[in-house]
Formats: C-alpha cells, structure tokens, sequence
C-alpha cells in the first residue's frame, strides 16, 4: 500500500533523507565530498588576503558544508529556502549557528562576509535573470577583498541529464527515482523527484510517496562573467571540480572564484 502527497515547499518531503540520497545523486555526477571542497577552500583562502573568518553559505541544505568550515574555525551564517532543510542543520549545527530562511536573490543578513559560498550546484537552479540579481546581492554582502566561490554543472554534464536519463536508490526503509528531461534547447533540465518512505520499521508497512519537482539551468561562462562584471567582481579563476588544475572535456562541475576589488 502506498500513499502519495506532494511537497507543499522545497525539499519539505525529502530532508530527513536527503544527505543518504545525496551521497548517491551527487555521485552520479561526480560532484566532490564536502571535505574536499572544504580542503579546497582552506588552501585557496591561505593564499590570499586578507584572512577569512566569517563566511555565508547560500543554498546551505543539512549544513554538512557550514559544519566543515565551523570545524576549521570559520565564524559561518547559512541561508536556504527550505524550512525542513534548515531543521536538518539546526540539529546538526546547535543554536550558535545563523540559519536564515530566504530564496534568492534575497540575502536578508545584515553584515558583510570575508567570504560567500555556494557548493552544491545550487546556483543551477536559478534563471539567468536570478543568478544575475543574486551576484549583485553576493556583491553587497562581501567586505572589500572578499570572495565568491561556488559551482555549477558543465554544459556536458547538464547535457548527460537530458533524454530518459534516471538515477534511483534503494535502501530498504527508502527509495527515490530522479527522472531527467532537457528542454529541446538544452537549457534547462526538469527533474521529477520521487520517493518511497516506510511509514513503520514493520517490512510489511505502507510506504508514503512523495513527488518534487525542480528545475536546473545552464549557467554559461558568458552569463556568469557578464553577472560578475555588471556588479563588480573580479574573477579569480576557475578549476575543475574543487581541484587547482584548468577545466578540460571531462570536466564534470565547474568551480569558479570572484573576489570583490578592495578600494
């Protein structure tokens, strides 16, 4: 027997489960584990100046990666749109941690940040119109010689999502189906959300269904740059998938870094 809601916000009916089906799905597209990205981080943060110490995660999730940086010593605020989600790190995280909940472009903290990130893909999930208004909000919140780093999928990646391309996962209590369609410009992909929760311990218990759906956008070098230039980041440079070398053909997350000129 299996009933079926819709999720009523983002993430809502998937975030308890979410960082057992994220291993799997970020997987499946070669994204790197929090603690490299971390690592990735820590080293390019040591090369410049001046120091880092307080960072905002936007897209936060769980707060795996605001726990990474919080265990090196950052001072970290984390935003997302999803309540459930921000329920997930305040468990994590304790009552000492800044979680904000708002969906960009609005970044709706009043301070500036050493640094501003954005792992995760997140940023693929906004329209070009977003992502540019988000770099203007990103550009506000940075102190003078501050970054932004974040990343999104590569065009072959985004690409390889497309047609009847599915990821699925099974773990006894819990079963998801992620279902990818491109639009026929290859855009955008439209991904449908499935998952199959037990109800009870009991191996004879009803599953609850639950159905998301969301959207990923191509986010071009050209849009990016152009995002960045019309709020005045400078870019830095950009690496294959949180690894100090140059983007190639097999490049399957893209990893960019902006500072914001000091006077």
């Amino acid at each position: 027997m299996t009933d079926q809601i819709t999720a009523p916000q983002p993430y809502s009916t998937v975030a308890e489960t979410y960082d057992r089906l994220g291993e799997l799905v970020f997987a499946g597209w070669g994204e790197k584990p929090h603690h490299e990205k971390a690592d990735f981080l820590s080293r390019l943060w040591s090369d410049g100046a001046p120091p880092v110490d307080s960072v905002l995660e936007l897209a936060c999730g769980t707060g795996l990666m605001l726990g990474e940086l919080v265990e090196r010593g950052h001072r970290v605020v984390g935003l997302d749109r999803s309540e459930a989600m921000l329920a997930r790190a305040r468990a994590r995280l304790g009552a000492d941690v800044p979680l904000v909940c708002a969906a960009l472009p609005d970044i709706p903290v009043d301070q500036r940040f050493d640094a501003v990130i954005s792992p995760g893909s997140s940023l693929n999930y906004l329209t070009e119109t977003e992502l540019a208004a988000t770099f203007r909000s990103v550009a506000a919140k940075l102190r003078p010689g501050g970054s932004f780093v974040f990343d999104v999928l590569s065009p072959s990646t985004m690409g390889d999502h497309g047609g009847g391309n599915v990821l699925a996962g099974d773990f006894g209590d819990t079963a998801f189906i992620l279902a990818f369609a491109n639009s026929a410009d290859g855009a955008r992909s439209d991904v449908t959300w499935t998952q199959f929760v037990r109800t009870a311990p009991e191996a004879d218990a009803p599953y609850l269904k639950s159905v998301e759906r969301h959207h990923l956008h191509r986010a071009t070098p050209e849009t990016i740059r152009a995002s960045a230039d019309a709020c005045g980041l400078a870019e830095q440079g950009v690496y294959d998938n949180y690894a100090f070398r140059p983007l190639d053909d097999a490049t399957s997350v893209q990893t960019w870094v902006f500072r914001l000129p000091t006077p």
